[in-house]
This record gives C-alpha cells, structure tokens and sequence, in this order.
C-alpha cells in the first residue's frame, strides 16, 4: 500500500457511498453514481501501489507502462488517426501535447525528427504576427496555437539553424502587434480577430511575450485588474469579468462560476505578472500596485476542495460539484506551486506569530498515532499519482495513453495533462528566493534581443535601465523554480517516475540563447529516441 505521512494512499480509507442525492435524482447525481460505482470497481481489481521516497528504487504493482506511452504518443506524431479531424484547427496543440508528452517521459528525439516538426510548427506562422490553428494560408492567427506553437518550438527547436529558433526572434515585432491587436481596454484580451475574451489568452500570450522577451507597460496595462476581476466567490477563477453599464472600468463581477482550466491561467497569469518587479524595486512605467491583489487564501480552500474523496480515487474535478477528470490533475494540481509561492510572499508582509501547531498523523512503523509539525502540503500527491496511474492508464496491451476516467479512450490532451500532473505530484516543485537572487546576479543585460516597438506612444519603457531591470526580474524569477530535495514521492518506483517540471522550464530561455539546465532525474540518461519510419502521405508533423 502506498504510504506517506501526509499524503495517504485511497486504499487506507474505508469505501465511500455514493453522493447524496437528498431525494432528488438529477442527471449529473446520476453520472456522479456512475463514476464512483466504476472507480469502486477498479479498485477492487487492482493492487496498491507502493510509494518510493528519494532514491526511488521500490517496485510497485501499479507502474506507468512508459513504453505503451511513448508509442502511443509516438504513433500520433507522424500520423493522426480520423477521429481528430475535428482539430484541424488545432494542429500545434496536438504537436504541443505530443513533445510535451514525451518530454516529461525524457524522450529525445532524433534531429531529423525535430527538424521536421519545427518546418511543420514554422508553416503555421502568419507574416503578419502570431500562428494559427493550421497552415497559415487558410487559417487566422489565434493565441492559443500561438501559444502550441511556440512552446512545441521550445522544447523541438534550437538556437542552430533550421531549428527554429532564429525564425522565432525574427518575429518578435509581428508577434507584438498581433498582441496588441488583441489586447481590449478592460486588460483583456480576445484570442482572435472578433473571437471570444477570457483568461486562456491573457495566459497563452504572456507566456509567449515572457519567453520572446516582449513585454512592455502598455501590453501589460490593465491586465492584472482584469485577471482579479476573474476570481468568484468561490475562490477560483471564471473565464472573464463582466463590468456593469457596459463601460471598461467601473464595478464589475466575474462572468461565470469558478474553473479548473480558467483558474490555472489565472494563477500561472498572475504569477507573471507578480515577476516583472521586485516588491522593493517598483518600476515607475507601471502603475502603483501592480499587480493588483487577488485572494490568495480563497484560491487556495478552493483548489485543495477540488480533489476527490477516496472513492475518487484522489482525482481532481474542474468545477464544484462535477466529475473527476485526469486532465485536471494538472489544470488543478499544477497552480499548487504556484500559490505556494503566493501564500509565502503574502506572508512575508504580515508579522510573525509563533505557533506550536500539530497534526496527528498515523506513524508508518507501529501504526500508533503521533503529534508532528504541521504540514505544507496543499494536496494529497500520493492520492492524485494512484487516480492517474490506476484511472488514467488504459488497460495493458491495449495501446497506451492516458485517459479522463475508466471506459473513456486516451487521446493526446489528456496524456500530456496526466502526465503533468503526475510530474507536480512526484516533485516538491517551489519558488526559492535564494535562487531569484542568485539568478539576479547571473543577469547579462548585453545578452537577448533589442526593444520591440510600443504601438502607442509613451507606451514603452520609460528608459533602457528600466526595461533592464524588467527583463532581470523575468529572468530571476522565471529560472527561479527548484526541487525540494528529499521530498520526491513516486508510486511505483522508478518505473513511474517522471521528468520534473523543473527541468522543463529551463527550456524556455530563448531571450537569453543559454542551454537548457541539465535534467536531474535518472531518465535524463537514459533517453528512448522515436523511429521516424511510421509515416505517410497524410502527416500532422
């Protein structure tokens, strides 16, 4: 059985009942029924898993079957199958899903291969600014496979020629006026010409203008009160804010119930945004108070209720009162760090108050139950590895890939976001202030690119040293993130084990031309390449 002192295997609770329905049967009780009677099912088909802590050399009985994995990611690199014609529109993001995939699995692929899909990801460039869905003589540009595309060049592509990243640089001034075209007075931004308005773009594109380096005040204007205008009283985050008379300032609230997807852009959006400066350095080019303050703590309650009871087997659901779904294991699960970081930082500006708090928690070794110090932990990451690994994983032999739940069919969204969340829940990934500051110190500002253009006067940096000390403090923190050491937990030993999200984030420096940092797990090593003969006439990379 899978053991940790604050993070219990499902198996060590007793069966659950089936959710109250207060007399009243509604559709979704009904679903609710279904997923729980499935999940019962599975857990008395199968064995628990043991935890291996750092090094992680146990066997356990259920593993992530990588191989199957990796062919089936594999498989969908050169060819598509019918069913996902319906994302022809969406042809970087199943590039995004696939290389993602198969970095978090240390998978290297050959030069040829990497060649290929960045001449593929490049002919969705637009020459007027951003990528679209598909070939860009067909298709608008759009910031979500803006987005795709640009991380899928991040983690394919390379500062050497013909791969990708020079044609990228190039297009830095185009990517910028595309943003701006979008961008709308309330701080948000639409993800297309006369498409929709939500925090999905406002994440896509600051991901994208923090790794090209384009970021300015008048992008960023207005876009942290846009995102707190976000937050429900719920604690998460809905999709937009509506401001009430129609104008673009003045009350407002935010337009639907809170979401796992819209939550985690909100939180990765704000972190951003909380990077560009320090707390005792504010740039004079931004407004006093950036960025304005969300709920912390409200986030937090909301994000640890969102995981499932043990007869859920510990997943995540996206929305009060609706299924578990593996995907959430990271749209959920992956904002913890995140508002760790948060939490430290709000809780560095209050004074300190010493407390002799304890949890009582059941000793691994004689089974009595002891006092010990309170923990840090904002969710359970033995429970959630057990959901991916035993509701995620298809049946062996049976092609591979992860799923939402048992009797859904894997596809490639759902691979890539299982993975990354069982790679949040294997590593105790944190912000370390040691290492911004260190980083701070490592800040060469003769390397990286020229200035982009502002679109409206005075809509840039108000000096050289001021945009400077911006790009410092992207660069700081962004390279910030670090593992905590002796705090890996893998169900499964090292057969399960996934890449850190750490060493993914490295990839992403492409203002700076630095390399990757090398990657500390033992998969780094041993890197499976892909064999590039499964191809045909028809090929989605």
């Amino acid at each position: 059985m899978a053991t940790s002192t604050y993070h219990p295997s499902v198996f060590s609770f007793a069966p659950g009942g089936v959710f109250p329905s207060d007399g009243v049967y509604t559709p979704t009780l009904e679903d609710q029924r279904d997923t729980e009677d499935v999940i019962a099912e599975l857990l008395r088909a199968v064995s628990p898993a043991k935890v291996a802590s750092e090094p992680a050399t146990h066997d356990g009985t259920t593993t992530l079957r990588k191989n199957e994995t990796v062919q089936f990611m594999g498989q969908h690199l050169f060819q598509c199958s019918a069913g996902y014609t319906p994302l022809d529109a969406s042809k970087p993001w199943l590039m995004f899903w696939i290389l993602h995939s198969l970095d978090l699995l240390a998978v290297a692929l050959d030069d040829a291969t990497k060649k290929r899909a960045v001449a593929t990801l490049l002919s969705f460039k637009l020459p007027h600014g951003g990528f679209a869905g598909g070939a860009a003589n067909t298709q608008i540009a759009h910031l979500l496979p803006t987005y795709a595309a640009v991380m899928a060049l991040a983690i394919s592509g390379g500062p050497d020629e013909g791969f990708g990243w020079d044609e990228l640089a190039a297009s830095r001034q185009d990517i910028y006026n595309f943003f701006m075209r979008m961008k709308r007075p309330d701080g948000g931004f639409s993800v297309c010409v006369g498409g929709e308005k939500d925090v999905r773009g406002t994440y896509c594109l600051l991901v994208v203008a923090t790794v090209l380096d384009i970021l300015t005040p008048e992008l960023l204007h207005n876009v942290d009160k846009h995102i707190a205008g976000c937050q429900t009283y719920e604690g998460g985050f809905a999709s937009d804010k509506w401001t009430f008379g129609g104008a673009t300032t003045g009350p407002s609230a935010s337009f639907a119930e809170a979401h796992g997807g819209y939550t985690s852009c909100a939180l990765l959006a704000y972190f951003l945004l909380d990077s560009v400066q320090s707390a005792s350095e504010p740039l004079p080019s931004l407004e006093p108070g950036f960025p304005a303050p969300i709920d912390v703590d409200s986030a937090v309650r909301w994000s640890a209720l969102m995981q499932g009871n043990s007869y859920e087997l510990g997943g995540f659901r996206g929305r009060t009162n609706k299924l578990v779904d593996g995907c959430y294991s990271w749209w959920v699960g992956g904002g913890f760090p995140v508002l760790e970081e948060l939490v430290r930082k709000g809780n560095e500006s209050k004074p300190e108050v010493e407390s002799d708090a304890k949890v009582t928690v059941m000793d691994g070794d004689d089974g009595d139950w002891v006092d010990v110090a309170g923990s840090q932990g904002l969710f359970n990451r033995v429970a959630l590895q057990e959901y991916v690994l035993l509701a995620g994983q298809v049946d062996e032999g049976k092609g591979g890939g992860l799923r939402d739940k048992p009797g859904k069919r894997p596809d490639l969204y759902h691979t890539a976001n299982d993975l990354a969340g069982l790679s949040i829940a294997q590593h105790h990934v944190k912000h370390s202030p040691l290492l911004v500051e260190k980083n701070r110190g490592l800040f060469d500002a003769s390397k990286g690119f020229p200035p982009v253009k502002p679109t409206t006067p005075g809509g840039g940096w108000k000096s050289e040293a001021e945009r400077q000390r911006a790009r410092r403090e992207v660069f700081a923190n962004a390279l910030g993130w670090t593992e905590e050491k002796g705090e890996l937990i893998v169900v499964g030993g090292d057969a399960s084990r996934v890449v850190s999200r750490v060493c993914c984030c490295a990839k992403l420096t492409l203002r700076h031309r630095t390399p990757p940092h090398p990657c500390s797990t033992p998969w780094a090593s041993a890197c499976a390449r892909l064999s590039t003969t499964s191809t045909s006439s028809r090929r989605r990379g």
